[in-house]
């Protein structure tokens, strides 16, 4: 194992019963390829360490503006004290001098044996449990060389691995990594090309060209589809993208995830405006789908458990 492969980590989530079989620890990688404005993990899109801001917190003292080194924190009346992304450097200063802990420094560079050293502390509970460890995001193959790495020293140990992506990266990357992975959660967010680009940033072609491949040679293998008023809920939307995945002779089923609201303060305290808006979506409110899905003949489960 290589020591000095590093990666940048957002945040590391134990006990987690959502993403995968089992007691998981969950990997959150920064840096995202794609862009979708309805997002719950902002601070996942950059690749660089960003200060997230929590108003609710905050007592308005000023100390954060009169330690930035770099003068990239000023009141801003919708968002309070965020830190400009073009001026902030992470340094940190603001975050462990802030006496009401209003401030967090979200991404810090790890290497494979820290955080092998955080997995192992849980490999009890992965063994009593079937669970294991899953690699998120953001986007976790952007930082190929790190996943690879990591996900080879896990198997070596006997430690169940899953991934979470979007699939928007070169087939060589999946092909070096697969003989490590145990499960793949692979995203589908739309199946039209043109509107998969104005929703996300880029087109699906590469993306389901991948999920193709992927399927030929992989199980098991458990499509996502997150269910977004209106940009892919209507019942057109959703039975292309049935169709398409009926052909893919590896899929073990489909899980659709409910749209939420839940990081929506998220955007504020980055600075950001939420744009999208609708109501959340309730388990009930996609039933008719998994009706469509039995009509078509696929396995789908609403929600992640």
């Amino acid at each position: 194992m290589c020591d000095t492969t590093q990666a940048v980590i957002f945040d590391i989530e134990r006990y987690a019963t959502q993403d995968g079989p089992g007691i998981r620890t969950v990997i959150f990688f920064k840096g995202c390829n794609l862009h979708g404005c309805w997002c719950q993990n902002p601070e996942s899109q950059s690749a660089k360490p960003q200060i997230m801001y929590y108003m609710n917190l905050c007592k308005g003292c000023e100390r954060c503006i009169a330690l930035c080194p770099n003068q990239a924190i000023q009141r801003h009346d919708t968002f309070g004290f965020v830190s400009d992304p073009d001026l902030c450097v992470a340094c940190g200063k603001c975050v462990a001098n802030c006496y009401f802990d209003a401030r967090k420094l979200l991404g810090k560079t790890r290497t494979v044996s820290e955080i092998m050293r955080e997995i192992r502390k849980d490999k009890p509970y992965y063994d009593f449990s079937g669970g294991g460890v899953t690699f998120s995001g953001g986007e976790p193959l952007l930082q190929a060389e790190f996943i690879i790495s990591l996900a080879r020293q896990c198997h070596e140990e006997g430690i169940h691995t899953a991934i979470e992506t979007a699939g928007h990266i070169p087939w060589e990357t999946f092909d070096r990594l697969l003989p490590y992975l145990d499960l793949v959660f692979f995203d589908v967010k739309h199946i039209d090309p043109r509107l998969h680009k104005k929703y996300t940033g880029v087109s699906n072609e590469r993306i389901l060209d991948n999920l193709k491949k992927l399927s030929a040679v992989f199980t098991p293998l458990i499509i996502r589809i997150p269910v977004i008023p209106g940009y892919n809920d209507s019942v057109d939307v959703q039975q292309r993208i049935y169709e398409f995945v009926k052909q893919l002779p590896r899929l073990e089923r489909v899980e659709l995830l409910p749209y939420h609201r839940l990081g929506t303060t998220k955007y504020k305290g980055l600075g950001r405006k939420y744009t999208l808006h609708a109501d959340s979506l309730k388990r009930e409110d996609l039933r008719h789908l998994t009706t469509l899905g039995q009509t078509v003949g696929i396995p789908i489960r609403i929600g992640a458990k």
